[in-house]
């Protein structure tokens, strides 16, 4: 496929998106009239879902996830009060992340965390319907099998990203009438928006997720760009394990855990890292299931602002390699900085082999398996502890390993986005202070759904509804 071919694809993209975006009234309804050329072959499609530009991936839909915003509406960043003075005090966005007031969005005509979301939607819509007007040869099936897989795939991972802040947390006795997100199903810009419920929400995330798994092979172990960006069963078994995770369906949890881990089930020894060679832990490292990251969406330039909660980096042993890998102070501006991810400087949110252990491990514990669940967390921390140091845990109930999974699933996957959904399933509080006034979000608030920006309710006409 031609460079040329290759930029009117994405006019054509753009084109469409700026229809299904826009501000303007009866945007939602109106059809495009696009005449320039589409894609039509499963390079075509393949392209959009890679999104290689020049040998550097740089537009792969998948690549990015926009979970962060997770991270500082969690309790694993706080402020200042110097930096709230000069920086929040004023700023409707940064004081609404801060104290969950549901006017942050008030002010903003654009949330990457929105926009980029369903534009990725509308990529593996197009390469799903696209694939699907394919009859392929013998030779082309495999290329066929990626795309379609690909696209389902990517697709159900923005459905549960989105679910995790604009859905209400999933409880099976109220799921069917409790307000879920915008479920986009096709590329046609005339379709109607409106909000789904929550049981209809994660019905299509695990429609998704299970689609995928007909098409994709078993693993993407190779070390390399391509090959981690592009899903596998794997991946598609511990995309599903995170899904029933929310719902809490432990059985299904601890199940579609194994089956990954089944598959694939490398640890890193951080023994083997060295307390400086960080960049040995990021970037497409063997841990890696599925490789995407975050950026820092629309409060990126705000990001400076906030530092680690002192409360996590205290959890860890002194003979505990993450202690020393995964922070550092910031002597310029005294800020505790996360440094221990997986995404060479970004925020890994991707699949990998710990959290896969860690879920394996929360779904015995729930059901009450007190010995698989122990013997997976020592598998994982002998690997994260200094040789010779780590005496390996133990539990006499289920209740006890349960609180030690916990434990170490807020200590292993500080920073990767995952942290908001722990506290809206577990039902967690979390208070925060700035200036002397204390803010507080409670088990079962509200607030752990985030309202829907105002202009996207405007641009629909009204058809989506705002949060309650």
């Amino acid at each position: 496929m031609t460079m040329k071919m290759k930029q009117i694809i994405f006019i054509s993209l753009s084109i469409l998106m700026l229809f299904v975006t826009s501000c303007t009234k009866d945007a939602l309804n109106k059809k495009p009239d696009i005449t320039i050329a589409t894609p039509s072959t499963i390079a075509d499609y393949q392209y959009l879902m890679d999104g290689i530009e020049g040998g550097i991936i740089s537009n792969a839909p998948g690549l990015y996830s926009y979970c962060n915003l997770g991270n500082f509406l969690s309790d694993e960043y706080t402020t200042t009060d110097a930096y709230y003075t000069s920086n929040f005090s004023g700023n409707k966005l940064l004081t609404g992340v801060f104290t969950w007031n549901t006017n942050m969005f008030n002010d903003l005509t654009s949330l990457a965390e929105w926009n980029y979301q369903y534009k990725t939607i509308l990529y593996a819509n197009v390469v799903s319907e696209g694939i699907d007007a394919i009859a392929p040869k013998s030779t082309e099936q495999s290329a066929w099998n990626l795309a379609k897989g690909m696209a389902l795939f990517i697709r159900g991972q923005m459905y549960y990203n989105l679910s995790q802040f604009w859905s209400k947390p999933y409880n099976a006795s109220t799921a069917k009438t409790d307000m879920g997100i915008v479920l986009r199903k096709s590329s046609n810009a005339t379709e109607v928006s409106v909000r789904s419920s929550v049981e209809e929400t994660y019905q299509q995330i695990i429609s998704d997720f299970k689609g995928s798994l007909k098409y994709l092979t078993n693993t993407s172990t190779a070390n390399s760009q391509l090959s981690k960006i592009r899903p596998s069963k794997a991946a598609a078994y511990g995309a599903l394990a995170r899904t029933y995770l929310a719902m809490g369906d432990y059985t299904n949890v601890r199940n579609y855990a194994d089956s990954a881990l089944q598959l694939y089930s490398t640890l890193l020894d951080y023994n083997t890292v060295g307390v400086t060679a960080i960049s040995s832990l990021a970037n497409f490292n063997a841990e890696t299931v599925f490789y995407c990251m975050d950026q820092y969406g629309s409060y990126g330039s705000y990001s400076g602002y906030w530092t680690i909660n002192p409360d996590n980096q205290a959890l860890y042993d002194n003979n505990d390699l993450r202690k020393t890998l995964f922070f550092f102070k910031n002597v310029s501006t005294g800020n505790t900085i996360w440094n221990g991810d997986y995404a060479n400087g970004y925020k890994f949110t991707g699949i990998a082999v710990d959290e896969l252990y860690l879920m394996r491990a929360e779904g015995n514990a729930k059901l009450g398996n007190t010995a698989p669940a122990i013997a997976d967390l020592n598998t994982l921390l002998v690997k994260r502890y200094k040789t010779g140091t780590f005496t390996p845990l133990t539990a006499t109930d289920a209740t006890t390993a349960l609180n030690l999974v916990l434990l170490e699933r807020r200590k292993e996957l500080i920073c990767r986005g995952l942290r908001w959904s722990d506290i809206r399933r577990l039902g967690l509080s979390v208070t925060r202070t700035a200036l002397g006034v204390t803010s507080t979000l409670t088990a079962g608030d509200s607030k752990y759904t985030l309202p829907i920006p105002p202009y996207v309710i405007s641009a629909s006409n009204g058809t989506i509804t705002q949060t309650p």
